[in-house]
């Protein structure tokens, strides 16, 4: 299956949460739940294009599944990991670079949604996307 498209955030799970187990501040959480993400992917194989756009900021990541990837969230959170795909379900696993605390993430096609999970110290959250 592909994740190519143009996908918005529509709705979101325990997100709040997840970003204060996280060491997110309030002011920013409370941005963060109305961040309007919009996620541009292009998949070729096992080569991905993502642009990622929200009110915090606009970024270009390019990976190659199973390949070491550093990545910094918007609130300067650096981490380290990987993707890999697993059938039709993207799985990655990031450290974080400041505590060595895991994060783990999926993103799969359900429904026409595209579904991340997040998972960090057992507190669990989603977001979905619609495609745009």
């Amino acid at each position: 299956m592909s994740f190519d498209g143009t996908w918005k955030v529509d709705r979101s799970d325990n997100y709040e949460k997840f970003l204060e187990k996280m060491g997110v501040d309030e002011e920013k959480r409370k941005l963060a739940a109305h961040d309007n993400m919009k996620l541009k992917i292009k998949q070729n194989g096992k080569q991905f294009s993502v642009h990622e756009s929200s009110v915090f900021r606009t970024i270009d990541i390019n990976f190659t599944v199973t390949e070491l990837l550093q990545y910094s969230l918007a609130d300067g959170l650096e981490l380290v990991g990987a993707w890999k795909l697993n059938g039709d379900i993207m799985e990655g696993e990031f450290t974080r670079k400041d505590n060595k605390k895991v994060l783990k993430t999926t993103r799969e096609i359900v429904g026409g949604e595209l579904v991340q999970t997040f998972s960090y110290e057992e507190v669990k959250a989603k977001r979905i996307f619609v495609r745009e």
